[in-house]
């Protein structure tokens, strides 16, 4: 459970990084699922988009993996972690609810060399804010992520930046803007270093983004999202996407 400090720090800044949640020996255990993940991942064409591999939807860009949609198809300990109390109870405690409905569940890879970066955006872009497939229930977002470092991210391997405090500024369009800068000052990002087994927890308003990997290291780190009970309408690609989950 969060502490009432760090409940005022996510209200704050939009974000919060929680170190060593996960044990050595259960990091082994989900890289290993990941390995797993990118020899399927080497099955399938790479210059198709979009595929589907077991339940599984495999995104590809310029050649290279980058994303796995609905793991836990695939590899089941993928979904016991996703689904594990220490990650459970923060979540029920941040969105006030003993129940929601898991609507992500990826694993994220940055191969050095592969180029692969998400621009500045908000979650709340891809959950169809302003549209039928999306409704703020909670007024907090009805949304919360997590992401679980399976390797070292530092500065140069293409990690994870926060706009602090933006926010409360709600929903605003980035992807429909000339120019997204308008919304806040790039020059006051954050970058967020974790160590394997840290988690990081972010609300669907957080402005974020991670730059390519520049370095020789591997960077993954093991997404899961949760939505407030009645937010969502949307069906997620993914057998089993959307199941709904106790605290």
């Amino acid at each position: 459970m969060l502490s009432s400090k760090q409940l005022e720090e996510f209200d704050e800044i939009g974000y919060l990084l929680i170190k060593q949640v996960f044990l050595p020996s259960e990091i082994t255990e989900m890289s290993q699922a990941f390995d797993r993940i990118y020899s399927n991942s080497k099955k399938l064409n790479p210059t198709i988009e979009y595929q589907e591999f077991n339940g599984t939807q495999f995104v590809f860009e310029n050649g290279h993996l980058h994303r796995a949609v609905w793991v836990g198809a695939n590899e089941n300990i993928l979904l016991k972690y996703s689904q594990d109390k220490r990650i459970l109870n923060i979540v029920g405690q941040i969105l006030e609810s003993n129940e929601f409905n898991q609507l992500v569940n990826q694993a994220h890879f940055k191969i050095p060399g592969d180029n692969i970066e998400f621009e500045w955006h908000q979650d709340s872009q891809h959950r169809g804010y302003g549209t039928k497939d999306w409704e703020d229930i909670n007024g907090k977002g009805s949304y919360l992520q997590t992401a679980i470092a399976i390797d070292p991210m530092t500065k140069k391997n293409g990690p994870l930046e926060f706009i602090p405090g933006v926010h409360k500024n709600g929903h605003v369009y980035l992807d429909k803007v000339a120019n997204p800068f308008d919304f806040f000052d790039k020059d006051k990002s954050v970058t967020i270093e974790m160590d394997p087994g840290d988690l990081a927890i972010f609300g669907p308003y957080s402005i974020h983004s991670s730059r390519p990997n520049y370095s020789d290291q591997t960077r993954r780190i093991f997404i899961n999202g949760y939505a407030y009970p009645g937010a969502n309408k949307r069906k997620y690609p993914g057998n089993g996407s959307g199941r709904k989950l106790f605290v």
